[in-house]
């Protein structure tokens, strides 16, 4: 399946940045923005639009910290990735619930905990995996390793 930007819905949001997102169903070709195509499955359980998000919910500073805590410890509580991170497990809460919702990391319960409690913890999901080190951590390094190279071209 070809997802183009063509087909998407028309709106436009503003990014952090100050630039302008635009997705236009009239895109004709006639100005300079380019057509957004990706190759899916034909079974794809996701759309382009989920895999943006996905990039998105994970390039905050906390989100990302999460994820590479995740990827080194396997599993660990919201207590324990709190204490991992040097923060508040209620400043967690609301960066866990968004990687949960986008699948990048699954919570989990083990009933055998020796207590009358089960121990709920979180793991990184094969997404949250692919997202971190094909995407996030290697563009990262790769960004810093060429900065002076990059502050010559534009500095």
């Amino acid at each position: 399946m070809r997802i183009q930007e063509s087909k998407m819905t028309d709106h436009s949001s503003t990014r952090s940045d100050g630039g302008v997102l635009r997705k236009d169903s009239s895109h004709d070709g006639d100005d300079d923005t380019p057509a957004l195509e990706i190759d899916l499955p034909e079974d794809s359980l996701f759309t382009v639009e989920d895999y943006l998000e996905m990039y998105d919910v994970a390039s905050s500073e906390p989100a990302f910290r999460i994820l590479c805590t995740l990827s080194e410890e396997q599993r660990l509580s919201a207590s324990e990735l709190a204490s991992a991170l040097d923060r508040e497990g209620n400043e967690l809460h609301y960066y866990l619930r968004k990687l949960k919702r986008s699948a990048l990391i699954a919570n989990r319960r083990d009933p055998n905990t020796g207590t009358e409690d089960p121990y709920s913890y979180y793991t990184l999901t094969d997404l949250g995996q692919t997202v971190l080190t094909h995407g996030l951590k290697t563009g990262i390094e790769k960004l810093a390793a060429d900065e002076a190279t990059i502050h010559d071209t534009y500095g």
